[in-house]
């Protein structure tokens, strides 16, 4: 009887399952208990390979997802946006409906974006372009922008370096006179700050000669815009005197010019003096430097002076 008794157990203890879940999902806990959170997903995955009919198996995808998820998070924490995104594009592929709505939610929330923004401009070797971007991601609220602004202060000193010899240097990029007064303004003189002023100091050199040069047109323009003003003053004194408007603009020039040429001999000399302007202008290549000269001229042919001399001139 005892051995019927035992005979009949054994199968019963193999049709109920006596094998347990498999080892796999065991392991994963523990490594979720451990924090690690990646192992424990990968693990997860394992479940239904060793036991695909096991309750376990069932249950295994959703935990991957959940792991992946709380290690995406983590990875936010540290700062690791990419990582971040990855993990949660691996979670929505194993993610039921709910959950999914989730990750989307996460994976266009504006800190993980902005922070993939923060962590290619890092990465960019182009470190002006890297620069505008970080600019850009200061200005904004997200955590993110911390992050932009420290970067910004590590990186300003080296940038300024390389942009006054960008500026300063034979393709002109940038104005060489104002981002090297930048660069002189920094409480430390950084790596490379000799070879950006002996840049600076030879296109000062190479400019010397047509900066006087504006600086005499700008004395021209002056002496033109002082004679229009006297002209306009004297038109307005001669209109009770002279009727024909024409006859007082002749008398008035003849008066105030006193050079015995014409209008149209006046109007021909003034656009050659504008055109050599304008041909000076162009050799200087610094936007700031030539915008400051540009406003000199407006203000000598409105004022009859140079509202500031100093203004052209290259720090």
């Amino acid at each position: 009887m005892l051995v019927r008794t035992c005979l009949l157990v054994v199968p019963l203890l193999a049709l109920g399952g006596c094998s347990g879940p498999p080892p796999s999902f065991k392991e994963a806990e523990n490594l979720e208990a451990q924090a690690n959170f990646e192992d424990a997903a990968q693990t997860f995955e394992l479940v239904c390979a060793e036991g695909p009919t096991s309750p376990e198996c069932q249950q295994s995808s959703a935990r991957a997802a959940g792991a992946l998820v709380t290690a995406a998070t983590k990875a936010v924490e540290k700062n690791e946006f990419g990582k971040a995104e990855r993990l949660l594009v691996r979670a929505l592929a194993l993610a039921d409906e709910p959950t999914a709505k989730d990750i989307e939610a996460r994976l266009g929330k504006e800190d993980l974006t902005e922070g993939i923004r923060f962590e290619q401009a890092a990465a960019d070797t182009d470190k002006a372009r890297a620069f505008e971007a970080m600019n850009a991601l200061a200005a904004g609220s997200t955590p993110v922008a911390a992050l932009a602004k420290a970067w910004i202060e590590k990186e300003r000193p080296g940038l300024l370096v390389a942009q006054v010899k960008a500026a300063c240097g034979p393709e002109h990029q940038g104005s060489c006179a104002e981002t090297f007064e930048k660069l002189s303004a920094l409480p430390q003189q950084p790596a490379g700050f000799d070879e950006a002023k002996a840049a600076h100091d030879a296109e000062q050199k190479r400019t010397e000669k047509a900066r006087a040069e504006l600086d005499r047109f700008i004395a021209v323009f002056a002496q033109r815009g002082k004679k229009e003003l006297a002209v306009n003053l004297c038109l307005a004194e001669k209109a009770s005197e002279i009727e024909a408007e024409f006859q007082r603009i002749r008398a008035c020039e003849e008066d105030i010019y006193a050079d015995g040429k014409s209008a149209y001999e006046r109007f021909d000399a003034r656009q050659t003096e504008d055109s050599l302007f304008r041909r000076r202008l162009a050799t200087l290549g610094d936007p700031v430097v030539i915008a400051k000269y540009e406003a000199r001229q407006k203000g000598a042919l409105a004022t009859g002076e140079d509202p500031k001399k100093s203004a052209g001139g290259a720090k």
